[in-house]
C-alpha cells in the first residue's frame, strides 16, 4: 500500500502538533491489542512450554533466566527506540519505520524461538522478541503525544488500558486452540502483527524535516534512560506515581497462586484454574471502569482526582485480598483491584502525556515512563521473598497497599494539570 505524504505534511517539523487524527485515536489502541496478542501468549503460556521441551530438568531456572533477560531488553529498548524515533527523518514519518520494523523483527524472532533446540538459542531468541516488540511499543505510544487531541487523551488512554488487559484474554484464547508450541506462538503472532502493520500503513504520521540540532552520541545514548526530576518535577512525580502503583499491582498477581496454595489450602492441581478465574475477574474489573474513568476525566478536564481515586480503589482491593478467607472473596478482591488499576492506567497515561518535559523528545520520555512500569516487575520479585518470609503473603499484599497509598499521594504533587 502506498503511503502518501502531502506537501503540507512534508513541512511539519518536530515541534508541530497535528490538530488531531481520529484515525490515530481509534487505531492506536487497536494496534496495541494486536501487538500484545502477539507478545503476551508466549510470556504467559508458550515460553514455559518451550523451556520444558528444551530443558526439562531445569525448567524453573531457565524460564527465570529467559524472562529476566527479556525484561532487561524491554527496559532498555523502550526509551532508546523512543528517542531514536524522535530523531528519525524521512518521507515515511518518525514512528512508522519503528512500528513496522519492530513488528517484522519481532515476528521473525518468534520464528527463531519456535526453532530453538538449546537454552542459549532460546534465551537469545526471547531477548530479540522483547527488544523488537518493545521498539514498536515505544513508537506506538509516542503516537499518543503526536496525534491524540488533549481533550480526548483520557478516552484514548482508557482504550490503551483495556487493550493491554483485553489482549491477554484474546491471546490466551487463541493459544488454547492448539496443542503444539509452534502454532501457539506463531498464529497469535501473525494475527497481532498484521493488525499493527495495517495501522502503521494508514495512520497519519509526523514527518521530521529539520535535522536534529545535536548528534546522537554517548551522552544522548545514556540520556535516553534518564530525566531530570528537579528540572521537570511534574514528570518526576508522575513517573514515581506509576512506579508505585505498578509495584502495588505486581504484588497482587505474581504471588497469587502461592497464596492460594499456602494460605487458602487450594491444591496445586486446582491452583491454575483458580488463578484463571481470578485473572478473569481482574479483567472484568478493568473493563467495567476504564472507559468511564477516561471519559469523565476528559469531560471534566481533570486528571489528578481520578488517578487518586483509582489508586485508592486498588488499595481497598489489596486489603480485601490480604484478609480473604476463601476463593469467592479472592475473586471479589481481584475485581476491585482490576477496577482500580484499570481506571488508574486510563487516566495516568493522559496525565503523563500532559506533562511531558519536551515536545521534541516525546517518544524518549514515554519510553522512560515505561521503565516505571517495567522496573517494578523486576524489583518486586527481588524483595518479595524477604517480605513473605517476615510477614507472609497477606503482609506482601498489605505492603502493596501501602505502595498504592504513596502512589495516590504522589498524584497530588503534580502541579501542571488539574
Amino acid at each position: 500500500m502506498a503511503i502518501e505524504i502531502t506537501e503540507v505534511q512534508s513541512r511539519v517539523v518536530a515541534t508541530d502538533r497535528p490538530a488531531g487524527s481520529r484515525r490515530a485515536e481509534i487505531g492506536m489502541p487497536i494496534a496495541l491489542i494486536g501487538l500484545f496478542v502477539a507478545l503476551l501468549p508466549p510470556v504467559i503460556v508458550s515460553l514455559a512450554l518451550k523451556v520444558n521441551e528444551v530443558a526439562p530438568d531445569d525448567t524453573a531456572a531457565v524460564l527465570s533466566l529467559a524472562l529476566g533477560l527479556g525484561a532487561l531488553m524491554a527496559l532498555l529498548m523502550n526509551p532508546l527506540a523512543g528517542r531514536l524515533s524522535d530523531r528519525t527523518r524521512g518521507r515515511f514519518g518518525m514512528r512508522r519505520p519503528w512500528i513496522i520494523g519492530g513488528i517484522v523483527a519481532g515476528y521473525l524472532s518468534l520464528i527463531l524461538l519456535t526453532q530453538a533446540t538449546d537454552v542459549f538459542s532460546l534465551v537469545v531468541a526471547w531477548m530479540l522478541v522483547q527488544a523488537s516488540f518493545n521498539a514498536a511499543i515505544a513508537a506506538l505510544l509516542a503516537v499518543m503525544a503526536d496525534s491524540v487531541r488533549p481533550k480526548n487523551r483520557g478516552r484514548v488512554a482508557a482504550a490503551v488500558g483495556v487493550a493491554q488487559n483485553g489482549s491477554l484474554v484474546i491471546g490466551v484464547f487463541i493459544v488454547q486452540l492448539f496443542t503444539a508450541t509452534t502454532p501457539q506462538v506463531l498464529v497469535p503472532g501473525a494475527i497481532g502483527c498484521t493488525v499493527v502493520i495495517v495501522f502503521a500503513l494508514v495512520f497519519k504520521d509526523r514527518v521530521l524535516v529539520e535535522k536534529p540540532s545535536t548528534a546522537f552520541g554517548v551522552k544522548e545514548f545514556f540520556g535516553s534512560f534518564v530525566f531530570n526530576p528537579r528540572k521537570n518535577p511534574d514528570f518526576g512525580w508522575a513517573w514515581l506515581m506509576r512506579f508505585l502503583l505498578t509495584a502495588a499491582a505486581v504484588t497482587a498477581t505474581n504471588y497469587l497462586a502461592l497464596f492460594l496454595i499456602d494460605n487458602l489450602g487450594v491444591s496445586e492441581a486446582d491452583a491454575a484454574n483458580a488463578v484463571f478465574y481470578a485473572t478473569l475477574f481482574n479483567v472484568l474489573g478493568v473493563v467495567s471502569t476504564t472507559f468511564v474513568a477516561g471519559w469523565l476525566s476528559d469531560r471534566f478536564g481533570r486528571r489528578k482526582i481520578f488517578v487518586f481515586a483509582a489508586a485508592l480503589v486498588a488499595v481497598v482491593g489489596l486489603i480485601v485480598l490480604a484478609i480473604a478467607p476463601a476463593l469467592p472473596v479472592v475473586y471479589a478482591a481481584q475485581f476491585i483491584i482490576g477496577a482500580g488499576i484499570g481506571s488508574f492506567y486510563a487516566v495516568d497515561l493522559a496525565l503523563i502525556t500532559d506533562v511531558l518535559p519536551s515536545s521534541e523528545d516525546s517518544g524518549k520520555d514515554l519510553g522512560v515512563v515505561n521503565i516505571a512500569q517495567a522496573l517494578p516487575q523486576s524489583l518486586v520479585p527481588a524483595a518479595a521473598g524477604g517480605v513473605v518470609a517476615a510477614v507472609g503473603y497477606p503482609g506482601l499484599f498489605l505492603t502493596g497497599a501501602v505502595l498504592g497509598v504513596l502512589g495516590a499521594i504522589a498524584a497530588f504533587r503534580v502541579k501542571g494539570v488539574r
